[in-house]
C-alpha cells in the first residue's frame, strides 16, 4: 500500500479534488472536512502526511498541528493556505509544520511537494528505526570460551575500533557472520550511527543497485519518484554487506569507488554524493578463489580485507555448543510460552558427536524445535531430530562399563540396549532408531533377554 496521506480541508471542491487527484497518483487518501473528523482519523491509523487548512470551522488548524506534534509517529504537515495568511503558515513552520503551499495552487507542484515530503518522512523514519537497532546492540549466539572463538573475538574488539577501516568477515553458513558485524558496529565510535544490511544475493542485478545507490525519479521505467539508496541511509555508520561474494561483477568496480572516494551518484543523477561509512562484508565463499577463476575482482578483494575475520565453525568449538544450547533455550521459552527446565545430560554427547553443518543457526533450530516438544519438560534425548540421534556416535564415557572380564556377547547387547533405552527415556521408538534397528526387532530382543516389554 502506498503511503497514506489525509487531507484536512472544509472547502469540499479542494478537497475532494486534490483527494481524487492524489488518488490516482498512487496514494492512500483519507479525507476530514473539519478538525473533529482529522483528530479521529489520526487516533485510528498512521499517516506519513498530513495536508491541512489553516481555517477550519471548528478549530485552528495550530491547534491541530500541535496535537501531531505531540503523537508518537509524527507525520509531517504541509500547510495549505490563502495569501493573506502567509505570516500564519511561517508561524506553523516555526511550530513544526514541513512546508507551505499558497491556494490557489497547481496540482503538479502540490505533487512534488508532497512526494519531496513523503521521502523525507520515509527517510526520517528509517534512520529512527536503524538508531533503535543499534541503541540496543544485543549480540545474539556470541557466547562460547572455547579457544578458537575467543581469538576471533579478540580481533573483532580490535578492528572495531579501528575507525572506517573496511572488514571482510569469512565463515561457513550459520557461524554468526552477520552477529559479529553487529559486534564491529557496536563496539566503534559509530555505534550511534545508523546500522544498515544489504543481502548481495537476496536481489536481481537491476535491482540490487538501485537499492544500494538509489535513484532519481525518471532513471527507469518504474522509477516514479527520487529515492535514497542505502548508501545513503548508512551515512555515519555501518553498510553490512551479506554474502558479498555474490555481488555481480557489473556491479563491483562501482563499489570499489565508493571504497576508495566515498562518493556515488544515484542511478540516473549527475549529482557527486559524498557519504562517511564503513563497510563490513560477510561471505561463506572462497573469494581467493573466486579471484583466480575471474569470478571477483582482485582490486575490491583487497580493498575489503584490510580487516580479515575468520569464524571458526561450530564443530571446531565443542565446548560451547552446551552454553549456547541453553541460551537458545532461555531465549526460546518465553517466546513460545513454557518454563524452562533445562536440558537433560545424556543429551550433551549427542550434541557434541553431532556435525553440525549448519553451524550456531541450526543448533538454534533444533533448541526451538526440542523446547516445542519437550511441552516445558527438561529437552531430553526423544526431542532431538533423527539426523543427531540416529547418525552420532555414542561417547564411550556415556557407555556401559567393559571390563577384561569374558562375558557372553548377548550380555553386552542387553546392557547396550538399556543404556540406549535410558538415552531415551524409555521411548523404544526412539530407541530403535539410534540402535538402527526396526520397534518389533527391540522388542523382540528385550523378551528374549527376559526384560519385561509393554503390550
Amino acid at each position: 500500500m502506498s503511503d497514506p496521506i489525509l487531507i484536512v480541508e472544509d472547502d469540499n471542491t479542494i478537497r475532494v479534488t486534490v483527494g481524487n487527484f492524489l488518488a490516482r497518483q498512487g496514494f492512500d487518501v483519507e479525507l476530514a472536512e473539519n478538525g473533529k473528523q482529522a483528530l479521529a482519523l489520526l487516533k485510528e491509523r498512521m499517516f506519513s502526511l498530513i495536508l491541512l487548512d489553516l481555517q477550519l470551522p471548528d478549530m485552528n488548524g495550530l491547534d491541530i498541528l500541535a496535537k501531531v506534534r505531540e503523537s508518537d509517529d509524527q507525520p509531517l504537515v504541509v500547510i495549505m493556505t490563502a495569501y493573506p495568511e502567509v505570516r500564519t503558515a511561517v508561524a506553523a513552520l516555526k511550530a513544526g509544520a514541513y512546508d507551505y503551499i499558497n491556494k490557489p495552487f497547481d496540482l503538479e507542484d502540490l505533487l512534488e511537494l508532497i512526494r519531496r515530503a513523503v521521502e523525507t518522512q520515509r527517510l526520517r523514519r528509517e534512520v529512527a528505526w536503524r538508531r533503535a537497532q543499534s541503541a540496543t546492540c544485543e549480540i545474539e549466539g556470541l557466547i562460547g570460551s572455547s579457544a578458537p572463538f575467543k581469538n576471533m573475538l579478540d580481533m573483532t574488539a580490535k578492528i572495531a575500533s579501528a575507525g572506517k577501516v573496511p572488514v571482510l568477515i569469512r565463515g561457513e553458513s550459520g557461524t554468526g557472520k552477520e552477529g559479529v558485524a553487529q559486534a564491529i558496529h557496536c563496539r566503534s565510535p559509530r555505534a550511534e550511527g545508523p546500522w544498515v544490511t544489504l543481502n548481495c544475493s537476496a536481489l536481481p542485478e537491476g535491482l540490487l543497485e538501485s537499492e544500494m545507490f538509489g535513484h532519481e525519479r525518471g532513471a527507469f521505467t518504474d522509477a516514479k519518484q527520487m529515492k535514497r539508496g542505502l548508501l545513503e541511509l548508512a551515512d555515519g555508520g555501518t553498510l553490512f554487506l551479506d554474502e558479498i561474494g555474490d555481488l555481480a561483477l557489473a556491479l563491483q568496480p562501482k563499489l570499489l569507488r565508493v571504497l576508495e572516494t566515498q562518493t556515488f551518484r544515484r542511478l540516473g543523477g549527475q549529482k557527486e554524493i559524498r557519504v562517511d561509512v564503513r563497510f563490513v562484508s560477510a561471505t561463506h565463499r572462497d573469494l581467493p578463489a573466486m579471484v583466480q577463476a575471474g569470478q571477483f575482482r582482485e582490486d575490491l578483494y583487497y580493498r575489503l580485507n584490510v580487516g580479515a575475520i575468520e569464524l571458526p565453525a561450530l564443530r571446531e568449538r565443542q565446548e560451547d555448543i552446551m552454553p549456547l544450547a541453553r541460551h537458545f533455550l532461555e531465549k526460546t521459552a518465553p517466546v513460545i510460552g513454557i518454563d524452562s527446565t533445562g536440558i537433560d545430560p545424556a543429551v550433551a554427547p549427542l550434541l557434541k558427536a553431532y556435525r553440525w553443518p549448519g553451524n550456531v543457526r541450526e543448533l538454534r533450530n533444533v533448541i526451538e524445535r526440542a523446547a516445542i516438544l519437550s511441552m516445558g519438560q527438561v529437552i531430553s534425548v526423544q526431542h532431538l531430530p533423527k539426523e543427531i540421534i540416529g547418525n552420532s556416535p555414542l561417547q564411550m564415557s556415556e557407555s556401559p562399563e567393559f571390563t577384561t572380564t569374558i562375558r557372553p556377547l548377548a550380555a553386552f547387547e542387553v546392557d547396550y540396549i538399556r543404556h540406549v533405552l535410558h538415552l531415551c527415556q524409555g521411548n523404544k521408538t526412539q530407541a530403535a532408531e539410534l540402535l538402527g534397528i526396526t520397534r518389533l526387532t527391540l522388542r523382540n530382543k528385550l523378551r528374549d533377554h527376559g526384560e519385561t516389554v509393554d503390550a
